[in-house]
């Protein structure tokens, strides 16, 4: 093991001993990073989980970083060289370090996890195509990004309806991005570049007013606030828990939500043994009040979304033809080359994949 990733996971060890109480052995039995407005929660459950074990003398070893910042907890795990350095269970949001391309060849192909699914699984998962055909990855819930409107702004203009409807030029310097200061909405970058190439996503940057944390835009959507716009593309939790005015609307687009993964890696030599971890993530999750804006795995009916609501996933084949964390990176500097005034940072989304990658240097996106 190197001298780096050791003591990463000894001082991840440490301050899930020291901080949080969860006394354990030296290898973390669950690293995970979660979506900011339902982390608390889940902390508070799997640590239910830790202590009940606890009272059969079974210490488990969890650590999930607290805080909605942008900073990667996860250096450098995703380059150690040995399964064996890795937690047993890894949970993260988005296409960060544990989609790279090393992390992918060294550990993912080579089948030492093994997803896991639900009793029964969200209908909405098995159309939009979320369930990993190779069985390593599990995605257990996704961020939708849906559009905000505000109609006033509008003004006699049509809403948008789809995600080609923001491409259209009546909409410029209307639209609002989720986003932080070196990352953007991941999963509406990939499935515009999927869907309509570099040209269509310049086409997207060049409509953009600004980038901004998806708190903010809840909070100056349908206001007088300079910084707003006509349309916002958000994450459907901010959309929704939030009180909106009456010429504001909730718009989720007609060719599905753009999905970024909530997801676990579950090492087949500790199924078994972290099943009770494990059925958190599938049977659990759903039972979060909060949890319903992002999609449980397992939740058989979604209440609260329109009806025909549907997943805009970019498709495994699509992650296996990819470097997807690379060319998520690309695509980021590319959309903010685009941008009106390119140059300025954006106030922050925080939190699209904990981890950044490393740019592939692919020619065609030149």
């Amino acid at each position: 093991m190197n001298i780096q990733l050791q003591t990463l996971i000894r001082s991840i060890t440490e301050m899930a001993e020291e901080k949080e109480g969860l006394a354990g052995p030296e290898k973390l039995d669950l690293l995970l990073y979660a979506p900011c407005p339902v982390k608390l929660v889940m902390k508070e459950r799997i640590e239910r989980i830790v202590h009940s074990h606890r009272e059969r003398n079974v210490e488990l070893s969890v650590h999930i970083p607290m805080g909605c910042t942008s900073v990667d907890p996860y250096d450098p795990v995703y380059l150690a060289k040995d399964a064996g350095e890795l937690p047993a269970i890894i949970g993260s949001i988005g296409f960060g370090d544990f989609w790279k391309k090393e992390f992918v060849n060294r550990f993912v192909r080579e089948g030492v996890f093994e997803a896991v699914l639900a009793p029964r699984v969200n209908p909405m998962f098995e159309k939009a195509g979320l369930i990993d055909p190779r069985g390593c990855y599990t995605i257990y819930g996704v961020t939708p990004y849906i559009f905000l409107v505000d109609t006033r702004k509008l003004g006699g203009r049509a809403i948008p309806r789809t995600w080609e409807d923001l491409l259209d030029v009546k909409y410029r310097n209307e639209i609002v991005m989720c986003g932080d200061g070196d990352d953007m909405a991941d999963a509406v970058i990939l499935n515009m570049y999927k869907d309509r190439g570099l040209d269509g996503l310049k086409q997207l940057a060049g409509n953009v007013k600004s980038i901004m944390h998806s708190s903010q835009m809840a909070k100056i959507a349908g206001t007088d606030d300079p910084e707003a716009a006509a349309v916002f593309v958000i994450p459907c939790f901010f959309a929704e828990s939030t009180k909106r005015a009456d010429h504001v609307r909730a718009v989720w687009p007609e060719d599905g939500a753009a999905a970024s993964p909530l997801y676990f890696l579950a090492k087949k030599s500790d199924l078994e043994r972290l099943r009770e971890l494990i059925a958190f993530f599938t049977e659990g999750f759903q039972t979060i009040e909060s949890a319903s804006w992002f999609i449980p795995l397992g939740a058989t009916e979604m209440p609260g979304l329109p009806v025909n609501a549907a997943i805009k996933w970019i498709g495994w084949n699509f992650i296996e033809e990819n470097d997807v964390n690379g060319l998520r990176d690309e695509l980021n500097l590319v959309f903010r080359a685009a941008l009106p005034g390119s140059g300025e940072r954006g106030r922050g989304c925080g939190e699209q994949g904990k981890g950044r990658g490393v740019l592939t240097g692919r020619e065609g996106l030149r």
